[in-house]
């Protein structure tokens, strides 16, 4: 092997956006991707090992930004993508007519780069707390590359 030759980064695009994690350590709650979609695991089993095999992870999962339901199977030895998932929760300030929000973190820092969920019973929940006057704290996940308020909750501070 010589000095002047150069490798490429192994990891492809987004690599940084996901940690590998054997199959046989997932268990039900926790996160994985399935397809490129970052899911949260529902239900998972393991098959024994075959005569000429490896014990078989069986995994169903829910796409955490578009709650659809994924499937996957994978040797338990064998490593699978789990994505970096972060919760932050903010408190909504404002909402405009074209569903931009105005949210500001615990260190009063405002940000208005997101807009109302694309579940449209999530939107009018929010949209309806916000008119009524309630003091609410929207909950945004951010996993590879993509955030997206997904809930909710009243402020009792």
């Amino acid at each position: 092997m010589s000095d002047d030759e150069v490798f490429e980064n192994a990891g492809g695009v987004g690599s940084a956006l996901v940690f590998p994690i054997q199959a046989g350590a997932l268990k039900k709650g926790d996160y994985m991707c399935i397809k490129g979609h970052p899911c949260k695991i529902i239900e998972m089993s393991v098959s024994k090992t075959g005569k000429h095999g490896h014990a078989k992870a069986s995994i169903v999962a829910i796409d955490i930004f578009t709650k659809q339901k994924l499937e996957d199977m994978a040797p338990t030895t064998h490593n699978v993508d789990a994505p970096f998932v972060k919760s932050v929760n903010y408190s909504l300030m404002d909402v405009r007519e074209d569903g931009q929000l105005s949210l500001m973190d615990e260190e009063n820092n405002m940000r208005e780069d997101l807009n109302l969920p694309k579940d449209e019973e999530l939107a009018g929940e929010i949209r309806k707390a916000f008119e009524d006057g309630k003091e609410i704290q929207l909950t945004v996940f951010s996993a590879m590359g993509i955030e997206q308020v997904l809930g909710y909750k009243n402020d009792s501070r």
